[in-house]
């Protein structure tokens, strides 16, 4: 009997393990150039001189940020210096976004401070150089005639004029969050008092996402402080230049201390599903009914650490099989990643991938990409005190597909898009909506990856901020897309 029990359960266990043999990720920080050691604290993943390939800009809370150009042979180069972003000192959540709609993406950066708090920068790109225009911008992160420390930032169009806005997660007690609004001509007005999403809580970080699916990005606040948290706040835009708060009621206002929030589509339904990393308490995982109403699913993830600081999730289809997994940044034992098997439940295989763990090591913001443009996601993950991390995916399926999205009325960016991707039953295998944060002090690439359980041709529909729709019929997978509005 007991024999039979174990093939029993090896043969439950099978898929996954096969799922797991499937990838195989290789430790390719000093050969790429990308292991700096310092106090990291998030990292930002975007094409800044759009060249086709992603760079990496790091967050470090002291001793400046660090852009690293991809060379496109494995290696990438510090540029820091050389663009103009060199001596920035205490830098935390950066974001990067096309404010201009020229083409060239721009930087924010959160400044915080050591001994006093710094104001916040926003740097123009002009043709891979960077210009300092945050005092004609107006978009220092002053409160009440003095710097915030913001910890985090988020851009979006919230009002869907064309031009993305910013938001402010500001840390510490009583301070009040930021929404600044962009008036098209490089410079913004402060409309959180208008807008109602001054959160006086301690904000470590936000991202926009359209959580009820009613065309228009809400703003999703993770808060807490010693020893016991504070319920996290979920902005539901009206679509008149207003949120209302409706975190308690829609079933995520989660009361631990959280850090880290990345919405993704885990169970292939069309809609924004939830997870959130906690450095005191469970993290936790919520289930969307499409409406934008959660309930916590955690007991589908197996696996778990019961005694952890959680700190950066991120989503990506590892193993190209059409589900998205999850990496989980841990600043007090090791990281865990997660499988997706299927009907919204996760298996902790990161003993199939020891170095993954990065043991020892406080590990904070975490990033899927691919930086190789091979369909493969790898992964970057950044230390505190010690080397940055970058594992390259030595994978070889050929069943995916990766769409760029370039905005004519909407915003250049095409933030705030939705991409569906339907196979030839007409049956959705597939959702994504671009965003620019995503978990802690992270910006996930604006490139969507999709993975697929056998190979063929697919149907992709894109729906942008604007409204406007566009379709492809029988996309070939194994190539990158670019689809216009």
């Amino acid at each position: 009997m007991k024999v039979k029990l174990l093939a029993f359960f090896l043969v439950l266990l099978l898929p996954v393990f096969a799922s797991a043999q499937n990838v195989k990720f290789e430790d390719y920080s000093e050969k790429a150039g990308v292991a700096f050691k310092g106090n990291g604290k998030g990292v930002a993943i975007a094409d800044y001189n759009n060249d086709g390939l992603l760079d990496i800009l790091i967050s470090n809370k002291g001793g400046g940020i660090r852009l690293y150009k991809n060379n496109g042979n494995g290696t990438f180069s510090d540029v820091t210096k050389a663009v103009g972003l060199e001596d920035l000192g205490y830098c935390l959540g950066s974001v990067w976004g096309d404010i201009d709609n020229d083409g060239w993406v721009d930087l924010y950066v959160p400044k915080g401070g050591v001994y006093e708090v710094e104001t916040n920068r926003l740097f123009r790109n002009e043709g891979g150089k960077f210009v300092d225009i945050t005092d004609k911008a107006g978009v220092a992160g002053i409160v009440d005639g003095k710097p915030a420390f913001t910890y985090g930032a988020a851009m979006a169009d919230y009002d869907k004029d064309g031009f993305l806005d910013i938001y402010l997660a500001n840390y510490g007690v009583g301070a009040k969050n930021i929404l600044y609004r962009n008036n098209g001509n490089l410079t913004f007005t402060d409309v959180t008092d208008t807008a109602g999403v001054g959160d006086k809580s301690w904000s470590w970080s936000a991202t926009f996402a359209d959580v009820n699916g009613d065309g228009w990005p809400d703003i999703y606040v993770a808060n807490g402080r010693y020893p016991a948290g504070e319920p996290n706040k979920l902005y539901i835009n009206k679509g008149d230049g207003t949120f209302v708060e409706m975190a308690e009621k829609l079933g995520v206002a989660d009361d631990n201390w959280s850090l880290g929030a990345s919405f993704a589509d885990i169970d292939n339904d069309g809609d924004l599903d939830l997870y959130v990393s906690n450095y005191i308490g469970d993290n936790n995982l919520y289930i969307n009914d499409g409406k934008g109403n959660f309930t916590k699913a955690t007991k589908n993830i197996s696996g778990a650490p019961k005694d952890h600081w959680g700190k950066g999730p991120t989503f990506g289809d590892i193993n190209n099989d059409g589900l998205l997994d999850l990496y989980e940044g841990d600043c007090k034992l090791a990281n865990q990643l997660y499988l997706n098997t299927g009907g919204g439940k996760f298996k902790n295989i990161i003993n199939t991938m020891p170095a993954l763990k990065c043991e020892t090591v406080r590990t904070k913001g975490t990033v899927f990409a691919d930086f190789n443009n091979d369909g493969q996601l790898d992964l970057y993950v950044v230390n505190w005190g010690a080397a940055n991390k970058l594992f390259i995916n030595k994978s070889k399926n050929p069943n995916w597909l990766e769409i760029k999205l370039v905005g004519s009325k909407s915003n250049k960016d095409a933030i705030g898009s939705k991409v569906y991707v339907y196979d030839e039953k007409g049956k959705l295998v597939g959702f994504r909506e671009v965003v620019t944060s995503s978990g802690f002090c992270t910006q996930p690439p604006k490139v969507q990856h999709f993975g697929f359980a056998k190979a063929g041709k697919y149907d992709v529909k894109v729906l942008f901020p604007s409204g406007k729709s566009v379709e492809k019929k029988a996309v070939a997978l194994g190539q990158i897309l670019t689809i216009n509005e």
